[in-house]
């Protein structure tokens, strides 16, 4: 029993290996660790080596690439059949998937434009003096190429000159048949007239009217002129305005004259006499001023027997105010008789031709013995003609 205790050994106690017997077992186990230590090492450096390699260098100061798609998408086309007896119609993007496009470039450069400041510039060698300023243009903020620029305005505006146009002469188309104008006609009035109101007026000529040769008379003594005179005569003044409208010769003609009137000496207008109502405009006045001091004089008098009476002389004077007002604008009257002359200035040439027709009647010659104004001695030549 001690024996076996012996050989066994005591349960749980290590036992001594022997010499030949453990030497063996625990070399096999160092070769098994030593196999995969170097199997694991050689495994982390083909990692390693694989990787190092794979990479790229970078270069310094490179800026690194960037990749990004730089057209519109498309989708990629079917291949074409060998003989396709239709083409295929192209897939069409969704609304919600088609790319937004881009703002339009005008838009973007009138909104800049409208936000930027104005800058008003001159390229340089434009001018005509060449020096890059053109006239009538100054830099801002430079006050005195603004005074030089003006005083070049005004000294080219006076070195223009002035421009007149050229007329031509011309000749009268028939002078025995034409009333010239500036002619002066002579009438006498035959009806009196009065500013009061607008109304009409007519003359009888004095004379007979001569055309512009001198040899014809076109007008008859007697003519009636017929015109009109529109009405009242400015404060002030002691003239007004009449115009003749028409006349009418004692065969039958008549004639559009459209030409003022004037006096004897040939100032426009009618003078005459000139009422100015000055009774009208201030009698009232002056008969209630002259009520109010009566009235004045009455209440002292009333006041000195202890009777007193309000309001009287307040009345009175705005009595008188309101009659001032009322005809202080009466305009003055121009009275002028019948009987009077008068004088018709002749506005625009009268042409009598489509009324009149003129053939010679008379040639003759005479001899002079003396000489006579205007003529030279000799034989003198006329002939007489005359309205058929």
């Amino acid at each position: 029993m001690t024996d076996q205790t012996a050989s066994s050994g005591v349960e749980g106690e290590r036992g001594i290996t022997p010499v030949s017997g453990p030497v063996e077992g625990s070399g096999r186990a160092l070769a098994k660790r030593g196999i995969g230590a170097a199997a694991l090492i050689t495994f982390s450096v083909l990692v390693i080596w694989s990787t190092w390699k794979g990479e790229k260098p970078v270069e310094q100061g490179g800026a690194k690439p960037i990749i990004r798609q730089t057209t519109t998408f498309e989708p990629a086309r079917e291949a074409p059949g060998p003989a396709p007896v239709q083409q295929a119609a192209l897939p069409v993007l969704p609304p919600q998937l088609a790319p937004a496009a881009a703002p339009p470039q005008t838009d973007k450069l009138m909104e800049s434009a409208r936000r930027a400041p104005v800058l008003a510039f001159n390229r340089p060698g434009r001018g005509p003096s060449g020096n890059g300023i053109s006239e009538g243009a100054s830099l801002p903020g430079s006050p005195l190429l603004a005074g030089a620029a003006d005083s070049r305005n005004e000294l080219a505006d006076k070195l223009k000159a002035t421009t007149i146009e050229g007329v031509r002469a011309a000749r009268l188309p028939n002078r025995n048949l034409l009333v010239t104008q500036g002619t002066a006609i002579p009438c006498v009035l035959e009806t009196a007239m009065s500013s009061d109101v607008p109304g009409f007026v007519s003359c009888v000529v004095l004379r007979d009217v001569l055309s512009d040769s001198g040899h014809v008379v076109l007008m008859e003594k007697g003519t009636q002129i017929v015109g009109e005179y529109r009405g009242q005569v400015r404060k002030g003044s002691k003239r007004m305005f009449v115009l003749w409208t028409r006349a009418k010769t004692p065969t039958g003609v008549i004639v559009a004259l459209a030409s003022p009137a004037t006096d004897a000496l040939g100032r426009a207008g009618f003078d005459g006499e000139i009422d100015t109502h000055f009774w009208e405009r201030f009698g009232a006045a002056l008969l209630l001023s002259i009520v109010s001091d009566a009235a004045a004089i009455g209440r002292q008098q009333l006041e000195d027997a202890d009777i007193e009476i309000r309001n009287t002389s307040g009345a009175a004077n705005t009595a008188a105010g309101i009659a001032v007002e009322r005809s202080i604008d009466i305009p003055p009257t121009l009275n002028k008789n019948q009987g009077e002359r008068v004088n018709i200035f002749v506005a625009r040439d009268l042409d009598f031709s489509s009324v009149y027709d003129l053939k010679r009647i008379e040639s003759h010659a005479r001899i002079l013995d003396r000489t006579v104004p205007g003529i030279d001695a000799g034989v003198a030549s006329g002939s007489r003609v005359t309205k058929p």
